[in-house]
């Protein structure tokens, strides 16, 4: 990731807490990415991955 895209993760991030909004699948993606952390979205499309793999 960039670091425009960072940025604008940070931006969000920032806008969700503003407005209070911190339960929300969305702010959690953008808090973990501007924490450094994996993207949950992209862990879990991963896992999927692996579970149907797995499956067959």
């Amino acid at each position: 990731m960039d670091l425009v895209e960072r940025d604008n993760w940070k931006r969000i991030l920032e806008t969700l807490e503003a407005a209070g909004d911190r339960d929300s699948g969305f702010y959690r993606r953008a808090q973990a990415i501007c924490n450094g952390e994996p993207d949950p979205l992209l862990e879990q499309e991963r896992k999927d991955q692996e579970q149907r793999e797995q499956n067959g």
